[in-house]
This record gives structure tokens, sequence and C-alpha cells, in this order.
């Protein structure tokens, strides 16, 4: 399966950037197959679905992957869903907890399935008060931006081609 994932420590905006990617490829056509993805950010799992040059394509996507029970929720969303194409999900930055479980409960193998990963972390700013304030808020913008430039060019193009 190939795998788009957002890595880092907690409270980094994975499940953030993810949401934002969600709502932008359902603003691109793909559908939301059982209504998951919410109107205001908070974790869910969802199924996109959207037929292209390339034939029916399916992205399971996954905003929260911090404990053993949302892991279990994932393997039973690929386990229901045998005809994703495609996984984007977050996860805990090298060897932190549930990382290693991660690839254990999702059936990705690292050796063998196609893994593009995005490390985020967070912004921080450093001065006066009124300063900084407004030049990580500045910031804050200017990286989630990028962030999601970044996803939509990665889908776009090899080995996900989805848009």
């Amino acid at each position: 399966m190939k795998t788009l994932l957002f890595g880092g420590a907690p409270s980094v905006g994975k499940s953030e950037s993810i949401y934002r990617l969600a709502k932008k490829l359902i603003d691109k056509g793909y559908i939301d197959t059982y209504s998951m993805v919410p109107e205001s950010f908070e974790d869910f799992r969802a199924i996109l679905e959207k037929k292209n040059k390339n034939g029916q394509i399916q992205i399971a996507i996954n905003t929260a992957s911090d404990d053993i029970a949302r892991l279990i929720e994932l393997k039973n969303l690929i386990d229901d869903n045998p005809q994703i194409n495609i996984l984007v999900s977050s996860i805990r930055d090298d060897n932190f907890y549930p990382r290693n479980q991660f690839f254990e409960y999702s059936g990705i193998n690292e050796l063998i399935d196609t893994i593009v990963e995005i490390p985020l972390a967070k912004i921080t700013r450093k001065g006066n008060v009124q300063d900084v304030a407004s030049n990580k808020s500045r910031a804050l913008n200017w990286y989630r931006n990028k962030i999601d430039k970044l996803s939509l060019l990665i889908l776009t193009n090899e080995p996900f081609n989805v848009l």
C-alpha cells in the first residue's frame, strides 16, 4: 500500500495537517464515502474515493495513532476496506511509542511498501512579549501553508498520482 505519513512528536500539528489535506481532497472532487470528515477539526478516520485516469482511487485517512486502541481502529478500517490504494496517517517520530506498533497494526512493511513521511515540528519564537505573539502567528501560518502545499505536491506526483 502506498502510504503518506505525517510524523512527529505529540502536538506538532500532524492531525490538523491531515484534516486540512482531507478537506482539500474533497474540494478537488473526492467523495467522503462514509461522511466521516468533520466540519471542524477533530480526530477522525475516513475513506475518500474518486475515479481518475488511473482508475478508482480509495484513500484511507487516519488522524490519530497515539495508542493501541486507535491503531486497532485503523487496522479495522484497513481490513474492512481491502480496496484502499493509499493510506494517509499520523505517526509518532522515530522510536517514540507507538511508532513500531503502527506498522504492525496497519500491516505496512517498511521494506516493501512505498512510504513517504513528512516530518513535523513545533514552531517557536523568542523575543519581547508583543513581538513573539505576532511572529509566532505569522510563522505558524507560513508553516501550515508550506505543509499543505507539500502534501498536495506529493499526492499529485509519483508514486501517488491521485490529483
